[in-house]
């Protein structure tokens, strides 16, 4: 979650946020950051919101894959027992911030 100065709940607990490649392989759990991230059908930024699944929240604990696909970072997740993408690199769609953290533990 997001506190009032901006900052994840994670890095007001001390929590390094510079994640990168062994977190995205690693870590089952993602937070969502923004207010919505949306669920698509493939991991294409091209994609718009007519394309979309369904739509989680901010707070939301969503459990997937973490995969890069052509240089973004995307969580591969079951949406109706069907393979679907949320997209957690922002920059994919000119955003510079991640839409997803991941959960540490």
């Amino acid at each position: 979650m997001v506190s009032s100065e901006g900052n994840s709940m994670l890095e007001d607990l001390g929590v390094n946020m510079e994640w990168g490649d062994l977190a995205l392989a690693k870590c089952k759990h993602w937070l969502v950051l923004e207010p919505l991230v949306y669920i698509m059908p493939r991991a294409d930024p091209k994609q718009t919101v007519k394309d979309k699944l369904a739509v989680k929240g901010r707070g939301d604990i969503l459990e997937g894959d973490g995969v890069k696909v052509e240089g973004y970072r995307w969580l591969k997740v079951r949406h109706d027992a069907s393979e679907a993408w949320i997209l957690i690199d922002g920059r994919a769609v000119g955003a510079n911030r991640c839409f997803l953290e991941p959960v540490p533990g």
